[in-house]
């Protein structure tokens, strides 16, 4: 979800360039030539003939090597350091994969509704893919999030964070949902060795920093850490502020947020004002005091210009808002330019009534098998 609004599908905006090729010349190198007589001549035609078309075939292979490249290219990174992109071109305009599996079309991606309206479908109803087909988490390849897969190998392991289960294997993480698992973003908490790759993530721009502790009714013993974070969070922006009236807070938008959260039943997780954040494919992170990025719950305030593939669009007390996981986000304008801007996170009752595969597995227990 873009925007633009434009399609949401991955085309990296900053560091791929579409290739050109070279086309053939060939047909219009060729001239008609006047018959010889002697056996000299036609061998010397047959030499030209085969060398014209050594020269075609190596102009076609030219061109379609660089095609091949353009494509690899367009496939690669989801974001990067001009700034954040969708993620949905390593999807739809990526080359063939390592396994031999093509890629999703645009079209494969739509289908028309009983109201004869064009509608996009979610990853969770698109095919089932292969648990070796997703890239890891923290990498340039499709990450697939929100995609099913049918079994994953017996090595995988298993973990509980926030209560909530996951299944690693791989560098990937998923979350089991009946007789299938989904591939999901990493718990929050997981880091990542800075030097495990080259990782391209984006930096993370503010619609306001908060300096004033509030406490939210949708805290429970899950989400206790994020009060007491948010209690320290506090008072660091209020000594930044006071120290340095060049930071902008922007206390009037942090206080409209805040309430409206609390209203919609969402916890806000806040941002150190003196701290960078980065992005990629709806995961933010920070780089913790061991030198690693650090998953992070999605701070309030951050502003994004894509969302990623698997986002939905929910309705919270009769307005429309954009949910990635049990992130809600909502549509703002900053300096005349749209964003996406987090607004909150849903846990409990609330993230169960708007967790798709749950309520699915859940209305229907015989879908795992139906689904095998």
């Amino acid at each position: 979800m873009t925007t633009s609004g434009q399609d949401n599908r991955r085309t990296s905006t900053g560091t791929a360039s579409r290739g050109t090729s070279s086309s053939s010349r060939s047909s219009s190198s060729r001239v008609a030539r006047p018959v010889e007589s002697t056996e000299r001549a036609n061998v010397a035609a047959s030499s030209r003939e085969r060398s014209a078309s050594s020269r075609s075939s190596a102009s076609r292979s030219a061109g379609n090597s660089a095609r091949e490249q353009a494509a690899a290219r367009s496939a690669v990174g989801n974001a990067t350091r001009e700034g954040l992109s969708t993620v949905n071109g390593q999807v739809r305009g990526g080359a063939r994969a390592a396994n031999g599996v093509a890629p999703e079309t645009r079209n494969d991606f739509l289908r028309i509704g009983d109201d004869r309206n064009v509608h996009r479908i979610p990853p969770r109803e698109r095919d089932f893919l292969t648990y070796d087909r997703p890239g890891h988490f923290w990498g340039h390849n499709p990450h697939y999030f929100g995609y099913r897969v049918h079994y994953l190998p017996p090595r995988y392991r298993r973990y509980t964070y926030w209560g909530i289960d996951y299944c690693f294997y791989d560098g990937i993480w998923y979350r089991p949902y009946g007789g299938w698992y989904v591939i999901c973003r990493p718990p929050f908490g997981v880091t990542v060795d800075i030097a495990v790759s080259n990782l391209v993530f984006s930096s993370v721009r503010f619609a306001y920093y908060c300096n004033a502790y509030r406490q939210y009714r949708a805290i429970d013993e899950n989400n206790r850490i994020i009060d007491e974070q948010n209690r320290i969070i506090a008072q660091n922006n209020a000594t930044i502020a006071a120290q340095n009236r060049s930071v902008a807070l922007n206390t009037m938008l942090a206080n409209d947020a805040a309430s409206l959260a609390d209203r919609l039943g969402l916890v806000q997780s806040y941002a150190y004002a003196d701290q960078p954040y980065y992005y990629q494919d709806g995961v933010f992170y920070i780089v913790g005091k061991s030198g690693k990025y650090e998953v992070i719950v999605p701070p309030a305030g951050a502003l994004v210009s894509e969302l990623p593939d698997d986002y939905d669009i929910i309705t919270l007390d009769g307005m429309e808002f954009y949910k990635v996981d049990d992130t809600v986000y909502k549509m703002s304008l900053v300096e005349g330019k749209p964003y996406l801007e987090v607004l909150g996170q849903m846990y409990g009752t609330l993230a169960r009534k708007y967790n798709y595969n749950y309520n699915n597995v859940t209305a229907n227990p015989s879908i795992a098998l139906e689904q095998l």
